[in-house]
């Protein structure tokens, strides 16, 4: 499983999609990426080997694993119940070595997108997963009312019993769409990395993402705006046009998919049935109206601040240096982040480079029949140690907690992304030392991540909700739809075209999942404002948080629980948000729009 979906099977086997394809873990930001490529020169990678995490990818035959479902299905109507739960044990086991190749060829599509192998293997694999854990949570459903039925429900558990009984199976038609959609996500991902070599020609020279995007595009911005301004959004129109019409087929098929599990449109089945979450829609508007109050002063003073640095103010690492300084600084917050850490990196479990082909961000995904996590993360310059810190926040999470059961535990992403979010917080108590003079520039950058979580996942909620709540928008519409949205948080996109929404693949692969982004990381700045105060008192919040655990929780309970401040609370917004923007003001005399 890639951190952090759900993997819920309660009440609709639709959920059994997983969804596990790709989740780049909050470091795209709405209105900003960055393609990656390494020029003329050979790139720098850290690619440690040439399995994941000491297992080697083959290609599954689900044929054994169907007969053994039938003969399990015969022996569910009899009453031997040690031969039930005997072929019951060798499934499950045959579903977590699925879950295990999914994740390592997840891994290696990801250091290669072009590779047709690795793609074609990541869709095949993905399908025969869904498939086979269908097939035997059907199985099992049948086991829960036949005479074996107490000695399986001791075996797997009261809640897992549970989930089994009420388990309803994928129809064909289902499974046909799923096995769509997948596919349509590795399209997508094909068209994007050919966007990046499309060009555009501006005075006679021809402009493409990675000219536009670097320094000679800066160049450009301060010699010729208006020039800038076009190549920029010629590009972005083209990028739009090409990967648009993927979208309004994923559209498609994802409300017919929620229509199916009775659902009036995708969103709301997404909250209940994909993310588990314990918040109402009105919350989610609330929320909507709280974060509109401030994001227009944040980008104010972020662009401020950004260009006041240089327009990039902090230095880049080398791989080398990137896991040194992160081995060093985590036996600086608690004995398992440094457990972590030498784990990490002496059993070789991340692969980082910058290669033209690898997939932009990176994620965490947990490779269960060697036991542990694995990072895949693509360099991107200046905020590479902000980016690690919060995957690293996830690889140490995934090694203290446990599953209890693959098929039918759910996994709160709300949750998970506030260890990622919160360790990223922590790490900035050490910028001092890891950024020296650069150390106020890092804060800003590193906070300002936070609040662009915060501010984003509204801005993508808000344009999916309504989206999904007319499914029948063209492409024009959608565009002009996060025009409007994307201005209404931030004034310094009035009159952007609204093409950029593209590059925000959690549209295509993750839809619903970015308000996750906005929940969790006013958990995490709240870690982190307690973190200048009182550092072992912020760490031990974060623990707490670790030690609860995502699965099968809800968000608003395990917040309580660890002693923050819920979003749902009166003002809760403006006292969580306030240090954070005091963090990132350059200096401007901020008028913080904070009017209940």
């Amino acid at each position: 499983m890639i951190r952090g979906k759900s993997v819920g099977t309660n009440g609709y086997g639709l959920a059994l999609r997983l969804r596990i394809t790709a989740i780049l873990l909050s470091v795209m930001v709405a209105f900003a990426f960055s393609l990656t490529g390494c020029g003329e020169e050979a790139p720098e990678s850290a690619d440690v080997s040439e399995n994941v995490a000491g297992v080697e990818y083959y290609h599954y035959d689900a044929k054994a694993f169907n007969t053994m479902c039938d003969e399990l299905e015969e022996l569910a109507a009899g009453k031997n119940a040690d031969a039930v739960i005997k072929r019951y044990d060798k499934l499950y086991s045959e579903i977590r070595e699925l879950e295990t190749l999914y994740a390592v060829i997840y891994v290696m599509y990801s250091t290669d997108v072009k590779n047709d192998y690795y793609s074609k293997e990541q869709i095949y694999t993905y399908d025969k997963l869904t498939r086979c854990s269908d097939r035997l949570c059907e199985v099992c459903r049948k086991i829960t009312e036949g005479p074996c039925a107490d000695s399986f429900r001791e075996h797997v558990g009261e809640d897992a019993f549970k989930d089994f009984a009420e388990y309803d199976v994928m129809t064909k038609r289902e499974k046909k769409l799923v096995k769509k959609e997948v596919s349509l996500v590795d399209e997508y991902y094909d068209i994007m990395e050919k966007v990046e070599d499309e060009t555009y020609t501006y005075k006679g020279e021809n402009w493409n993402f990675d000219m536009i995007t670097g320094d000679k595009g800066n160049d450009l911005a301060l010699s010729d705006y208006n020039g800038y301004v076009e190549i920029y959004n010629a590009l972005l129109k083209m990028a739009n046009e090409e990967a648009g019409p993927i979208y309004l087929e994923l559209l498609k098929i994802r409300t017919e998919l929620a229509e199916l599990a009775g659902y009036d449109n995708y969103a709301a089945y997404a909250d209940e049935k994909e993310y588990c979450r314990d918040y109402s829609e009105e919350d989610i508007e609330q929320l909507y109206k709280d974060i509109k109050k401030i994001s227009k002063t944040y980008y104010d003073s972020y662009y401020s601040s950004y260009w006041d640095d240089g327009g990039k103010p902090l230095p880049k690492m080398s791989v080398k240096k990137l896991l040194k300084t992160l081995s060093k600084y985590s036996s600086l917050v608690d004995d398992m982040t440094e457990d972590s850490a030498n784990q990490m990196i002496s059993d070789k479990l991340i692969t980082i480079g910058d290669e033209k082909n690898r997939q932009d961000g990176a994620f965490t995904t947990y490779i269960y029949n060697a036991g542990c996590p694995f990072i895949s993360m693509t360099l991107d310059g200046e905020r590479d140690f902000i980016v690690l810190s919060h995957e690293f926040g996830h690889f140490v999470e995934y090694n203290n907690e446990v599953q209890k059961n693959v098929l039918t535990d759910s996994d709160n992403v709300d949750l998970a992304e506030i260890a990622s979010n919160g360790l990223a917080g922590l790490m900035t108590n050490f910028y001092d030392e890891i950024y020296k003079g650069k150390a106020e520039s890092a804060t800003r950058a590193a906070i300002g991540e936070l609040l662009e979580n915060v501010i984003d996942g509204c801005i993508e909620d808000e344009f999916q909700r309504a989206i999904y709540e007319d499914p029948d928008m063209t492409l024009e519409e959608i565009n002009e739809l996060y025009s409007e949205t994307y201005a209404e948080y931030n004034s310094w996109a009035k009159g952007d075209p609204g093409y950029s929404w593209v590059f925000v693949s959690h549209n295509f692969e993750a839809p619903m999942y970015y308000i996750s982004y906005t929940v969790s990381a006013l958990a995490a700045l709240q870690i982190w404002n307690q973190s200048n105060k009182d550092f072992d008192g912020a760490v031990k919040t974060w623990e707490k948080f670790i030690k609860e655990g995502t699965y099968n929780r809800t968000y608003l309970d395990v917040v309580g629980k660890c002693g923050l401040i819920k979003f749902t609370e009166k003002g809760a917004v403006k006292k969580i948000c306030k240090p954070a923007l005091d963090a990132v003001d350059s200096g401007l005399d901020l008028n913080y729009d904070f009017k209940d």
